[in-house]
């Protein structure tokens, strides 16, 4: 995707967190949940296909708290790089609440939450598995 398309693609999902416009399947909520941290850490994000030998993978299970907060659970970690779990977590601490999520969204949110996968590149940059484009091979 050109840098213009990605950049736009970026501000839509900024627009679509802001405006509540979560989908109602799990698969989209997980897509819309991922476009959501994009347009929030654009600064950390890569658009490139990730490197053969990532530099970590941390795996973060998120739910909505009963305020509408965005909490992360720690599935899988990289010990001896634990500033890349603490860039994974950031990025989710980072995310506004929801607007006018539907109660199907809420619940799914709420109840089951969404598992997500931080792709970190060697500049520390990272991709959601998600929206992640196919890794490069070695």
């Amino acid at each position: 995707m050109p840098a213009s398309t990605f950049t736009a693609s970026i501000a839509l999902a900024a627009a679509l967190l802001a405006g509540g416009a979560f989908a109602q399947s799990a698969d989209q909520l997980k897509a819309d949940f991922a476009r959501a941290v994009y347009a929030t850490n654009a600064q950390q994000v890569h658009n490139d296909r990730p490197q053969p030998l990532l530099r970590a993978v941390v795996v973060l299970r998120i739910k909505l708290d009963a305020d509408d907060r965005w909490q992360a659970e720690v599935f899988r970690d990289n010990p001896e790089q634990p500033e890349m779990t603490r860039a994974a977590l950031d990025s989710v601490q980072r995310l506004p609440a929801p607007a006018n999520l539907s109660p199907r969204a809420r619940d799914m949110l709420r109840i089951d939450g969404l598992v997500e996968a931080w792709l970190f590149q060697s500049d520390g940059k990272f991709a959601l598995k998600t929206l992640a484009k196919p890794q490069r091979g070695a």
